[in-house]
């Protein structure tokens, strides 16, 4: 048992080394040792212990993921801001069929000889997002850059550019700005700025000021 446990800890020092380097060369910032290296990360990229991310997740620059969510089949665009116990896209039971047990998808029972490639819809995610604790993204959604998702949602239907939405299933609440604000910000786009202009727009992104530098 001992012997077990040493291979086991093992193991966990080599994949923790592979994941250093790994940040080193990309400049991101993996804690997790869940998280695929054959996902895509942007710059800057912060995944915080214990999330998985599997390999068909595609993640911006500057957003990060907090502990404990578990995230696949979507697109994530720059500077979102995931918390912890975050559900996006996670796989769906079909209640449609005579039984909901994915034995009729999985080899693994021995009731079929190969499991068969299941057409997923991805969830794709603007910019500047924030997704808050422990919600849960169904697959297929589509939510807009700059949306809010209220802690504990469950969002089953898209979702507006500076839209916030909460509750089980997530409702419209409110925009976060009135529209002449919303289509301003979203023809500055402030996330495709080079990083120069937004260190010198961060008082306007602050709301301090006005007017772009």
């Amino acid at each position: 048992m001992q012997n077990v446990r040493m291979v086991v800890n093992m193991k966990k020092v080599i994949k923790t080394i592979r994941y250093m380097i790994f940040n080193k060369q990309n400049g991101t910032r993996i804690e997790s040792i869940n998280a695929s290296l054959k996902a895509s990360y942007g710059y800057n990229v912060g995944i915080a212990y214990n999330t998985f991310i599997s390999e068909d997740v595609k993640i911006g620059d500057y957003s990060y993921v907090n502990s404990n969510s578990y995230i696949e089949n979507c697109e994530i665009g720059k500077f979102c801001s995931i918390s912890s116990g975050v559900y996006i896209s996670p796989f769906e039971h079909n209640y449609h069929n005579k039984t909901t047990h994915p034995f009729l998808y999985n080899s693994f029972y021995g009731f079929i000889t190969e499991s068969p490639k299941l057409q997923r819809k991805k969830v794709i995610i603007g910019n500047d997002v924030l997704i808050s604790l422990n919600a849960i993204i169904k697959e297929g959604i589509v939510i807009g850059d700059g949306a809010v998702i209220g802690a504990g949602a469950v969002v089953t239907k898209d979702v507006a550019p500076y839209e916030i939405v909460g509750g089980v299933p997530a409702k419209h609440l409110k925009f976060r700005f009135d529209s002449v604000d919303i289509s301003k910000l979203r023809s500055d786009k402030f996330w495709e700025w080079e990083r120069e202009k937004i260190i010198k727009n961060v008082d306007y992104l602050m709301n301090k000021i006005e007017k772009i530098k």
